[in-house]
């Protein structure tokens, strides 16, 4: 015979109605409480049919995550790790979708999740605009972006400081006495991309070094990081002396094409990597990088909204907008220039 509520309840000590507030996360019962359920629905096996939970009106505990692409395989494993984190043992599964960078499969992911009637969703793809957020707030159902901020819309939000990070790495390498600096940004219109490089023209004004517009190249993926590289490296007059990476995914084909120039890192060009990535310090040399709390980042996101989830719609709520700090972790793929 199936496992039923009632057994949870029976092993767990606790009535039938607290055993269900406990399974469904509900903030009206102790932790001990919840502990102590979750742990009698593990001995038994039990699993909850969200199906006929979902047609009942109850809590589907599925949560949809837009990612802007699937393409950045370790930022996104990162971010999605602090997300299960929270996630798991709250007993909620995730809907995964990619967006491709794009405006269609953006909104097809958005008419799926609602489709499917997930409790939240998180958002790290905004190519649509506001329109998709403005029906989630019109429609009451909770959801925070991941990385981004969209002009006009007023939400929840946890990001990095992508303009100060990019601010801490060419200060870096101009301190360093560098002045050619090559910037690699990604596509034009991806908000980072302006933010970073608004960071990037801070330290160069700092340090009464003029903007050179050709010295900015837009990478839309990492597998043109290498061809815009070298070409870059030929093209621009006199030489760039310093790079800074896109993030530290591309500096691998950055190191590829440098190689291939017969130029060395860093006696020849410093690197500078974003998002300190686990594999940066193994790199030859090992990579000087601007830590981006995307761990954190998943985790604060997934925390926010199920508290929101948690809540009635009757309960006040106070917007979260959180802009998490960076860090630059100087190694030895910089030196100061000869």
């Amino acid at each position: 015979m199936p496992v039923t509520l009632r057994d949870v309840a029976r092993l767990s000590g606790v009535s039938v109605s607290t055993t269900s507030r406990a399974l469904n996360d509900r903030m009206d019962v102790s932790e001990e409480v919840r502990a102590r359920v979750l742990e009698a629905a593990r001995q038994l096996n039990y699993t909850v049919n969200l199906q006929a939970r979902v047609l009942k009106g109850a809590a589907s505990k599925t949560l949809g995550l837009i990612l802007y692409n699937t393409e950045s395989l370790t930022f996104n494993a990162v971010m999605t790790r602090g997300i299960y984190d929270i996630a798991t043992p709250h007993g909620y599964s995730i809907i995964v979708c990619n967006s491709n960078a794009g405006t269609e499969m953006e909104v097809q992911a958005h008419q799926m999740l609602r489709q499917n009637k997930v409790d939240g969703v998180l958002i790290n793809s905004v190519e649509s605009g506001p329109a998709p957020l403005q029906y989630l707030l019109d429609n009451q159902i909770p959801f925070v972006l991941l990385n981004r901020r969209v002009p006009g819309v007023t939400c929840d939000y946890v990001t990095v400081d992508y303009q100060q990070g990019e601010y801490l790495a060419a200060r870096h390498l101009l301190e360093l006495g560098h002045r050619h600096i090559l910037c690699q940004l990604g596509p034009e219109s991806h908000a980072p991309t302006l933010d970073r490089l608004a960071g990037y023209q801070r330290a160069l004004a700092e340090f009464g070094v003029a903007f050179t517009p050709e010295l900015v190249v837009y990478s839309a993926s990492a597998t043109t990081s290498y061809q815009l590289t070298f070409d870059a490296m030929q093209r621009i007059h006199p030489r760039p002396t310093a790079i800074l990476a896109y993030n530290d995914e591309t500096t691998i084909p950055v190191f590829k094409a440098l190689s291939d120039l017969n130029l060395r890192i860093p006696t020849d060009v410093s690197v500078v990597g974003q998002n300190d990535l686990s594999f940066s310090p193994f790199l030859v040399p090992p990579l000087t990088s601007v830590a981006q709390a995307i761990h954190e980042m998943g985790k604060l996101g997934i925390e926010i909204l199920l508290q929101k989830i948690a809540m009635s719609n009757q309960e006040p709520w106070q917007w979260q907008q959180i802009v998490l700090e960076p860090k630059l972790n100087v190694r030895l793929s910089t030196v100061p220039l000869p």
